[in-house]
């Protein structure tokens, strides 16, 4: 009995892409890499599905890096706010 090949993502993606882009049929490919059209429908239907992720993550990274720098300009007033008051509290002496 022949083993099952396994794939990576990266691997997917590359023999994908090529269907996606109109440059090679979903039987060329096939035939090409030995794996039925059927499973290449599914490989590239996922691709097109999760494709807005690839955006996502641009527009996450942006949300945490304008959290972050909000974070610091509090933390940033704060550390200032504290150093008067302790030298307020050192004249009061």
């Amino acid at each position: 009995m022949k083993k099952r090949r396994q794939f990576t993502s990266k691997q997917k993606a590359e023999i994908v892409l090529p269907i996606i882009q109109g440059e090679i049929s979903l039987t060329e490919s096939g035939r090409k890499h030995e794996i039925v059209p059927t499973l290449l429908m599914k490989w590239r239907d996922q691709a097109i599905e999760n494709m807005n992720k690839a955006f996502e993550v641009n527009q996450e990274s942006r949300e945490t890096e304008r959290k972050i720098k909000k974070y610091e300009h509090v933390i940033t007033k704060i550390t200032t706010q504290n150093n008067f008051l302790e030298k307020v509290l050192k004249t009061l002496d």
